[in-house]
């Protein structure tokens, strides 16, 4: 019996299609273990006992290690939830930014080099990480979306959504019947088909789908779209919602701003959760502020780029001090 667990240990048992473990007393559990328990599901489950005070303290160790929250649970709870975005096609990507403190990773499939093979890596290795995954799938196609859920993703985002039409095509891909058409196998999702039965009652009780809003089209018709119930949330994509109203690049500008706030405020209307794109802390903060549910901050190539910049910066600075 283990006298203690790390996370690459839960890890391997789940690797090898185990999602529990029975012992005769409850190991020590690093904080890193703890967080991947909870992310997998991953049981530890003490045996019985006859000594009744013994058998009460099990139960209650066990509830606190199993308890497991679905992204769905987390983004309902109220948080807000700060992320960023994921362009390194690669899952040492996930596995590092995931354990830096972000509530979630959004994948980038739109504007990224990967296909789904890479991105299911990149959510396994987020599995010993307490962030979130997300995908932003690169179009809206059945097989896009379908496959990006099976592998595992905690939510996806659907780019480019304009009409009520492009709304229903998500639902029916998202979602298993009867309220879509989306077909079950053993994918990730559930644990390879180990843990398919669980999909038999609420089959889509946590499937969480994010639509983009990010043209003018969708703008024009922002009220139809979020008549539709299924969905969890809108997401404003400012970098392509600027350039549909001719004001690329500018994320401060009255008209973009504007419309953004309209889309959040109708929104909330609508009992629909918000989420946005933020290049910067100063943007993040001010919609931070305004209530936005979920600000996803730059991304892991443009953070980096940024401290890159500021310290070489730094670094020049102070060899001319030296050199004058």
């Amino acid at each position: 019996m283990p006298e203690y667990l790390t996370a690459r240990e839960i890890q391997e048992y789940y690797a090898r299609g185990q999602t529990s473990l029975v012992v005769d007393r409850m190991p020590f559990l690093t904080d890193e273990a703890r967080e991947v328990i909870g992310k997998l599901g991953f049981q530890i489950i003490i045996r019985p006992s006859d000594r009744t005070l013994e058998s009460k303290e099990s139960d209650a160790q066990r509830s606190s290690v199993c308890s497991h929250r679905s992204f769905k649970e987390r983004l309902h709870a109220g948080k807000q939830l700060v992320g960023t975005f994921i362009q390194t096609p690669h899952p040492v990507a996930t596995e590092f930014a995931g354990k830096l403190g972000f509530d979630f990773l959004l994948i980038d499939m739109e504007h990224s080099a990967m296909h789904i093979e890479t991105v299911q890596s990149m959510l396994q290795g987020l599995a010993s990480a307490p962030a979130y995954g997300i995908v932003r799938i690169p179009s809206i196609r059945p097989e896009n979306i379908a496959s990006c859920l099976d592998a595992g993703a905690d939510a996806i985002v659907v780019p480019q959504v304009r009409t009520v039409k492009d709304v229903v095509q998500v639902q029916n891909a998202a979602l298993y019947p009867p309220e879509g058409m989306r077909g079950i196998g053993p994918g990730r999702a559930t644990d390879f088909g180990l843990r398919i039965q669980e999909k038999k009652d609420r089959p889509n009780k946590d499937t969480v789908v994010v639509l983009q809003i990010e043209t003018k089209e969708a703008l024009d018709h922002l009220d139809e779209l979020l008549a539709v119930p299924f969905y969890d949330m809108v997401f404003v994509g400012p970098g392509d919602l600027s350039m549909n109203l001719g004001i690329f690049g500018e994320f401060s500008h009255p008209l973009l701003t504007g419309e953004t706030e309209r889309v959040f405020r109708r929104a909330k209307e609508c009992k629909k959760k918000t989420g946005i794109f933020a290049p910067s802390v100063e943007l993040a903060l001010k919609w931070l502020e305004l209530g936005v549910d979920l600000v996803t901050l730059s991304s892991d190539l443009g953070l980096l780029a940024q401290c890159a910049k500021k310290d070489l910066s730094r670094l020049e600075s102070v060899r001319k001090e030296f050199a004058s």
